[in-house]
């Protein structure tokens, strides 16, 4: 998958602008989260008091140890999800007989902006309003569901209510509103399709992680 991908976007340079683009604005976020906000003090305050000093100096070093892994995890988890969701687009566009000529790569890439602007905002909500007392409260999206009820619903249940939040939804607009521009289409038809293959797509995958929160929680 990643050679087709990588052959895909070599062969648009919009395409490659606006993926390096978004991975070095990821980035950026990351690294102001990880020094700014992800700070030892905070990490002393939500899980000091459950450990002795010897642990929590442990347990400072090992996440020190690996933080570099979060800035590789940006271009990979970028390259799953825009894989993901072209999968979904292309797949669709042949049962349903429809934008069979769009070039979704190139859709997906520049939808990705949505996502970013939805970090950048939430790095400001963690950074000016949020109160954090727990690690569980750091990985909460401000702008989901989750934020009424993640002291009220199994644990299993918070990637989908995570999922079901504003730049999700203002997503699949903008995917429909650049498919219909690069198909010369109407937006309620792109829409109509972005709604018959992304949103069945996310569905399975929320089911997925859902499934293997279950399995694997603690």
């Amino acid at each position: 998958m990643l050679p087709f991908f990588l052959k895909l976007i070599m062969n648009n340079k919009n395409s490659i602008f606006f993926f390096i683009s978004i991975v070095l604005l990821q980035i950026l976020i990351t690294f102001y989260s990880q020094n700014f906000i992800l700070t030892d003090d905070l990490y002393r305050l939500v899980v000091g008091s459950q450990m002795t000093d010897r642990q929590f100096q442990s347990y400072l070093e090992f996440i020190h140890k690996w933080q570099w892994m979060s800035y590789l995890f940006v271009p990979l988890s970028l390259f799953f999800r825009i894989s993901y969701t072209y999968i979904c687009l292309k797949a669709g566009s042949y049962i349903f007989e429809r934008f069979t000529k769009t070039s979704f790569l190139e859709i997906c890439i520049q939808a990705e902006i949505v996502f970013t602007v939805g970090s950048f905002a939430g790095l400001l909500y963690t950074e000016f309003f949020a109160n954090a007392q727990t690690i569980k409260q750091l990985y909460v999206n401000p702008f989901s569901l989750l934020i009424f009820f993640s002291e009220s619903v199994p644990k299993w249940t918070n990637y989908f209510f995570n999922t079901l939040n504003i730049f999700e939804f203002g997503y699949v607009l903008l995917l429909a509103y650049i498919i219909a521009k690069k198909s010369e289409n109407s937006t309620i038809s792109s829409l109509k399709f972005v709604s018959s293959t992304y949103l069945p797509g996310l569905a399975l995958w929320v089911l997925l992680l859902s499934y293997l929160s279950v399995v694997f929680q603690p």
